[in-house]
């Protein structure tokens, strides 16, 4: 299957969409601090709190779309003119991303394109570790991209011999962090999909460039997209999504 990328989206909704090529769109794109995108959580070792990564925002007439990325760039013009950015750096793809969001928020095709904060993380992520049990039995669970309180939930839930966790940001990988190992997101994906009979996968990879490894890896595994980052991707691609305290 063909996995539609955000400049594909992207221009695949001006070709078909006339009116949209008519008006003047402007994106202004900032990256948030810690306290907007997430609030204060109850936990303290998310990423956006450590300074790995930001959360970009797209801004189009009143709607919003978010990517996770640790390339910010910011960018102010129309959406005909960001589509002839080379993607020479990573910031330019959660640039895409973040602006595919507010795009297909503003035209209604798609909801939850804004991050939860304070108590919400902790929400969502039992709410995703009780989603999979109820779905899937007692598996084991593999998840990409380190996420504190989904990774505690699935531990709890599944029992940390259960759980597999990959990650890119070096100062995660290696270490042991509720009972599990995470390995490393470059050259550990294989080993992680071997294990799990259901994969939790972040949106971040939508966003990062190494979204094309890790798909061409899971096969025909079970998985579920989490977070805001791949809203209007998944819908694109009618792949399963959960964020359930996004707004």
């Amino acid at each position: 299957m063909h996995f539609i990328n955000a400049r594909e989206a992207l221009e695949s909704l001006l070709n078909q969409n006339v009116e949209l090529n008519a008006l003047e769109i402007t994106i202004n794109s900032r990256a948030l601090k810690s306290e907007e995108a997430i609030g204060h959580p109850e936990r303290d070792d998310f990423p956006l709190l450590r300074g790995k990564e930001v959360l970009l925002q797209a801004e189009l007439e009143g709607a919003l779309g978010q990517a996770f990325t640790a390339d910010p760039i910011a960018y102010n013009g129309s959406i005909q003119k960001l589509l002839t950015l080379s993607d020479d750096r990573p910031g330019i793809q959660a640039l895409l991303v973040s602006s595919l969001n507010a795009l297909l928020n503003k035209l209604g095709q798609v909801g939850h394109t804004v991050h939860c904060i304070n108590h919400e993380p902790e929400a969502c992520a039992e709410h995703i570790s009780q989603y999979i049990l109820e779905k899937h039995g007692l598996c084991n669970v593999g998840i990409i991209g380190y996420q504190p309180a989904i990774l505690e939930h699935c531990a709890q839930v599944f029992s940390p011999d259960r759980v597999s966790i990959t990650d890119l940001n070096a100062d995660v990988v290696g270490t042991v962090r509720y009972g599990v190992k995470v390995m490393d997101g470059l050259s550990d994906t294989k080993t992680l999909v071997d294990f799990a009979d259901v994969l939790l996968v972040t949106g971040t990879i939508l966003a990062n460039g190494t979204y094309l490894d890790v798909l061409g890896e899971v096969g025909e595994k079970p998985y579920y997209f989490f977070g805001t980052t791949c809203a209007a991707l998944a819908h694109f691609n009618n792949m399963n999504r959960l964020c359930p305290y996004s707004r």
